[in-house]
């Protein structure tokens, strides 16, 4: 590592929030460990827990949520699958439906951003008119949170979604739309899966509101911790200061944090205060 970023950014990490086998109590101490101050939640969706003990519970140990994982796929609400690229009207509207409760959450919990996939697997034959139905849906969920102070933010997917797999068609996709409502999140996996970190946020310049951070082997979405595999750290921690990104730095990793503490050392640390341009 060289000297820290220029810009100081909090550090964040997902945690999961209403499924049968979670401990939130487990999730938590591991947010005070990595000395987190915003949480995404991930919530199980499909038991659409109530956001309200949870926002209460954050604010007395001082974080704040930051974010919420949308549905997707079949991780949904009432929808059988959420794809808003989806070509199929039926599913298409339920999908948009789906989200609308999540942007409902997300602002029962006093949250600021709602992070969505653009789609799910699919043909590049089918790449036009399934971002003309993104982009529909993307209008109507602008609505919807219009006046919550929700932000939409489309993620960069591994590859196989069109769009979705590469930030500067996503890019192009939230220009067009200029929507104050929508923005972007940067998945540092997936970019490394699909082109590479450096690019992909460069790519996303003034839209990225919000990030995905684990690392991997550029083949497979391991979702590890930083520093156990490829990713460029310092050239991505650059890319962050050259396009002025002074968003949180939001791991999504818990789940190797929880199933092995071992890898939540010093180093780990130690990155994660260079990398938010604590380490001066």
């Amino acid at each position: 590592m060289t000297i820290a970023s220029k810009i100081k950014r909090p550090i964040g990490t997902m945690i999961v929030y209403g499924y049968p086998k979670s401990d939130l109590d487990i999730d938590l101490a591991i947010a005070d460990r990595l000395g987190a101050r915003c949480l995404e939640i991930l919530p199980c969706w499909s038991a659409y827990p109530d956001p309200t003990p949870l926002r209460q519970r954050v604010a007395d140990l001082g974080l704040q949520i930051h974010s919420a994982h949308g549905s997707w796929g079949g991780q949904a609400v009432r929808a059988d699958r959420v794809d808003l690229g989806n070509l199929d009207e039926s599913t298409w509207s339920a999908s948009v439906d789906d989200l609308k409760r999540c942007v409902d959450w997300v602002e029962v919990a006093r949250g600021s951003f709602l992070v969505v996939h653009p789609g799910g697997l699919s043909s590049s034959e089918d790449a036009v008119a399934r971002g003309e139905a993104l982009g529909r849906g993307l209008n109507v969920l602008a609505d919807h949170a219009r006046g919550t102070g929700v932000t939409i933010c489309v993620e960069n997917m591994p590859p196989g979604v069109f769009p979705g797999s590469g930030m500067p068609e996503l890019r192009r996709l939230v220009e067009g739309l200029d929507r104050g409502e929508i923005g972007l999140a940067l998945d540092t996996g997936h970019a490394r899966i699909s082109a590479d970190e450096v690019s992909e946020t460069l790519a996303a310049g003034a839209w990225l509101r919000t990030t995905h951070v684990h690392d991997n082997d550029g083949r497979q979405d391991a979702h590890w911790p930083p520093g156990l595999g490829t990713i460029d750290w310092v050239g991505w921690v650059e890319a962050l200061d050259a396009i002025g990104y002074r968003g949180p730095i939001v791991l999504e990793c818990i789940k190797h944090l929880r199933d092995k503490p071992w890898s939540l050392n010093e180093d780990l640390l130690g990155r994660l205060r260079w990398m938010s341009g604590m380490d001066e």
